[in-house]
């Protein structure tokens, strides 16, 4: 499966999972090399990151930017971890007071938070189902 097609799929999924459904909410997708450079380098850095997201949660809005180069190669849970952390961006852009550091702490744990509470949903639906066949 192409990346663009996994990167778009776990957005899908995402989306709906965090509830972020009734916002606003615009990804674009990034492939040529020179727009790459001028959307995702970061200044004062001599790299590129694979998303960013600019949030306006008075509004409910989020513009997200993908790097699609940036997942080639990249294993399909890191690519799903990426998306969840970026998206959790979004929940929390209104903490945002000063640099990112803060913010990127809580976006890191709440995206293990919720990829803990997936898989121990998932285990105990499973486990229900077979209680009861």
């Amino acid at each position: 499966m192409s990346q663009i097609i996994l990167i778009k799929k776990y957005f899908k999924k995402w989306l709906k999972i965090l509830g972020l459904l009734w916002w606003e909410i615009n990804i674009s997708y990034y492939t040529d090399p020179s727009e790459i450079v001028k959307q995702f380098a970061q200044m004062g850095e001599d790299y590129l990151v694979a998303m960013k997201v600019d949030a306006d949660w008075r509004y409910a809005r989020a513009y997200i930017s993908v790097n699609v180069p940036a997942f080639d190669g990249m294993a399909e849970w890191k690519i799903e971890r990426a998306i969840v952390h970026e998206l959790t961006h979004t929940l929390v852009n209104e903490m945002r007071a000063g640099d990112i550091d803060h913010e990127e702490r809580v976006v890191t744990g709440l995206t293990k938070a919720f990829f803990w509470v997936e898989e121990n949903a998932l285990r105990s639906k499973d486990k229900d189902k077979k209680e009861h066949e």
